[in-house]
C-alpha cells in the first residue's frame, strides 16, 4: 500500500472511530476517550489504535475525582478491553464507510504521551525548586 493512501486510511478511521465509539458504543467499561493516532501496516491488514482517556488519572472533566494511578491503570485496562469486545463492531461500521478490499483488524493501546509529558513538567519543576 502506498504511504498516501496508508495515511489517508489512518485519518479516516481516526475521524470514524471519534464519532462513532462515542455515539454507538454502549459498553459502561468505555469513558470518554480521545483516539490520538492510526497506525496501519503496510499491507493494511491491521491497524493500532491508540487511546488516552480524557482527564486521565487526573480527573475527568466532568468532574470526576483524581485516580490514583493503579486505579487509573485499572480504567484504562477497562476501556481496552470494552474497546476490544467492540471491534467488530467498529469494523463492521468501518467496512461500510472504507473503500478498501481487506478491512485491518483493530489492535487498542495505551498511549501515555500526555501523562508523560505531566509527569516530566512536574519533575523539572522539582529540580528548579531545589536549586
Amino acid at each position: 500500500m502506498q504511504a498516501t493512501r496508508r495515511m489517508r486510511l489512518q485519518a479516516v478511521i481516526q475521524e470514524e472511530l471519534s464519532q462513532l465509539v462515542p455515539r454507538e458504543v454502549k459498553d459502561p467499561r468505555i469513558p470518554s476517550v480521545t483516539f490520538t493516532s492510526v497506525e496501519v501496516t503496510e499491507d493494511g491488514g491491521q491497524a493500532t489504535v491508540f487511546v488516552a482517556i480524557l482527564g486521565g488519572a487526573q480527573g475527568g472533566h466532568d468532574g470526576t475525582p483524581a485516580l490514583s494511578e493503579e486505579a487509573a491503570q485499572l480504567r484504562m485496562k477497562g476501556c481496552l478491553e470494552g474497546l476490544s469486545s467492540a471491534s467488530g463492531f467498529l469494523r463492521r461500521h468501518l467496512a461500510k464507510i472504507l473503500t478498501v478490499r481487506h478491512i485491518p483488524t483493530l489492535i487498542f493501546k495505551e498511549d501515555r504521551g500526555f501523562e508523560n509529558v505531566i509527569r516530566v513538567h512536574e519533575l523539572l519543576k522539582k529540580i528548579s525548586d531545589h536549586e
